[in-house]
């Protein structure tokens, strides 16, 4: 097509000065006609605006860079014949006004600061003294040339102050979503090296009897904060765990990792790692909130005993771990606790779960689940788990069937919360 590889901005400019061209045309004819004025003007009225704006932009079709022409050629030509046609304007209002509007709508369209804005202004000068060369003897005796001149020059000033108004504030415009947008690659760059931060820290899957362990990870744009991990405590006891910090970004994604070191060297003083309402209530309090920025987390820890197939849990205002036995029969894991940094004093109880062989279990945060769906109505837990039941009896039950079924299910490409689920099978 015709304008098939004119950037957008340039085929804007296109159809209005197509528009203005045509908005034109009725006073230019009515002066034409009052002035008496020849056919040869009205031929260089019609080549001017039918045949320029074509042209104009069948160059800026073959150039090698449209945008530079659109500001460094179109723009100044236009103000050039627009100048030509100036001493015809003079005592018009009408005239006056759409060369001022077309002048500042050129502006509006092409930017480019305020060498731009000065060389239009000469080209409309130069224009001008073409204009009066051709169509000065058109004009009455008893208009002197010192009220041509003068008026000239009004209309110019009033052209490049437009002009120079317009540009001030569309820099001003432009500086403004420069550095809004650089601001944004620099958060982007600082959310994805936390996030790439955050996988360094991450297990890798467990391919081995007696616990076979995989998980998926995939962070949303703004980093939601989780974190998780498993490790053997001795011999026969097992730990996972998974959190979850309020809020996004590289905060979030930072008290996250402390939390995952501190659990990963087992750092906490006086703790017996294999008692769940131990550790959570050690943790609240070292991370209080208060000294986190107001942060807290949500927590899911469990111990597997591997002599009496039994599972010793606690959460704290994490979402309940699922555990499927082979019959796809589930049990929810959970208890009634309160965050980790939400207030101190508080008491953290703990549960045991027996394990059958071959169940398994499912540990994942509230980002699995809390999507929209294509019709605006939220999905909710209770159908997250029917859809994980579904999944777990078929054969094809990875997790990446899981994240690939859900997101489906969303109406957004991506999810805005950290997709994170962990699953353990115990053999």
């Amino acid at each position: 097509m015709y304008l098939s590889s004119v950037p957008p901005l340039i085929k804007n400019n296109y159809f209005g000065r197509i528009i203005y061209a045509i908005l034109m045309i009725p006073p230019a004819f009515s002066i034409f006609y009052q002035r008496n004025l020849e056919y040869h003007f009205y031929l260089f009225f019609f080549l001017h605006f039918a045949l320029y704006p074509h042209l104009a932009f069948f160059i800026a079709r073959l150039s090698k860079n449209p945008k530079k022409f659109e500001l460094a050629f179109i723009m100044n030509a236009e103000h050039f014949f627009a100048g030509v046609w100036l001493p015809i304007m003079l005592f018009n209002p009408l005239m006056i006004f759409l060369a001022l509007m077309g002048s500042t709508s050129a502006a509006m369209l092409g930017g480019g600061g305020i060498p731009l804005v000065c060389t239009k202004t000469i080209s409309w000068i130069c224009g001008g003294i073409v204009g009066g060369i051709l169509f000065g003897f058109n004009f009455s005796s008893e208009i002197s040339s010192s009220t041509i001149f003068w008026s000239g020059i009004t209309i110019l000033g009033a052209i490049f102050a437009t002009n120079l108004l317009w540009v001030r504030s569309n820099q001003s415009i432009i500086l403004t979503r420069k550095n809004l947008k650089e601001q944004k690659a620099k958060l982007d760059k600082e959310l994805a090296e936390a996030a790439d931060y955050v996988k360094t820290m991450l297990p890798s899957p467990i391919s081995e009897s007696p616990v076979y362990v995989d998980w998926l990870f995939v962070p949303s744009a703004s980093l939601g904060g989780d974190a998780f991990g498993y490790n053997w405590l001795d011999d026969n006891h097992f730990a996972i765990y998974l959190l979850d910090v309020s809020g996004h970004g590289v905060g979030a994604a930072l008290l996250s990792v402390s939390v995952l070191n501190v659990l990963q060297s087992q750092s906490l003083a006086n703790t017996d790692f294999k008692s769940p309402n131990q550790v959570l209530d050690k943790l609240n309090m070292a991370f209080q909130g208060e000294r986190h920025n107001d942060m807290f987390f949500t927590f899911w820890y469990g111990v597997y005993n591997m002599p009496t197939r039994t599972l010793t849990y606690a959460s704290a205002g994490h979402p309940p771990a699922l555990l499927f036995t082979s019959e796809s029969n589930v049990t929810h894991l959970r208890t009634q606790n309160f965050v980790i940094g939400g207030m101190l004093d508080v008491a953290y109880e703990q549960k045991i779960q027996s394990v059958d062989i071959g169940a398994s279990l499912y540990v994942f945060s509230d980002g699995v689940y809390e999507i929209e769906k294509e019709d605006g109505s939220m999905w909710s837990f209770h159908e997250y788990v029917s859809l994980l039941q579904n999944i777990y009896l078929d054969e094809h039950n990875s997790l990446y069937n899981l994240y690939n079924q859900t997101l489906q299910i969303s109406k957004a490409e991506a999810f805005e919360d950290d997709y994170t689920i962990l699953r353990a099978d115990f053999v």
